[in-house]
């Protein structure tokens, strides 16, 4: 079932987009004090989140190819998988502590506070997931086709002396 691998590259795109302007409408929000800034943050946060899931869903089929086809190595795949899963889970936090501030009476400002928090450390993580994935095509070829054919990865080449 590898049908979304190939679209991976460009999903990938949401959550980082609208998680992270999600996070930067949520501050000029709070700052001035607009309701309408926070619910079209909330309305990217929950977006980007949908946008997450099928990023992962789609980079779980990606890895394999990368992986087992084009030799990429196991560590940073990893690392990348574990920032994106960490992101998607902080972000789906963040959307529950949003939508449950409204709902909590005296106790709204402490789970708006945690709601804000989750979703500033899951723009942060999309981030960092986001820049591992990079690292993954530009270090390791991952994805990467020559005239139709996969880039093999493989060992770093030393340069030679006087070459």
């Amino acid at each position: 079932m590898e049908f979304l691998a190939p679209f991976h590259p460009a999903i990938v795109h949401v959550p980082v987009a609208l998680i992270v302007v999600g996070a930067i409408f949520e501050l000029i929000g709070r700052a001035t004090d607009l309701a309408w800034w926070r619910k079209a943050a909330f309305a990217l946060l929950i977006v980007g989140v949908l946008g997450a899931i099928a990023a992962v869903l789609s980079g779980e089929q990606a890895m394999e190819i990368a992986e087992h086809r084009h030799g990429v190595p196991e560590d940073p795949i990893e690392s990348h998988e574990d920032s994106a899963k960490l992101a998607l889970w902080i972000g789906i936090g963040a959307v529950v502590a949003r939508a449950a501030a409204g709902r909590t009476g005296s106790a709204r400002g402490l789970v708006s506070g945690i709601g804000l928090t989750l979703h500033l450390a899951a723009a942060v993580m999309v981030g960092i997931a986001a820049y591992r994935g990079g690292k993954l095509v530009y270090e390791h070829a991952a994805g990467v086709k020559v005239n139709g054919q996969p880039v093999i990865s493989g060992p770093p080449r030393e340069h030679e002396e006087g070459k």
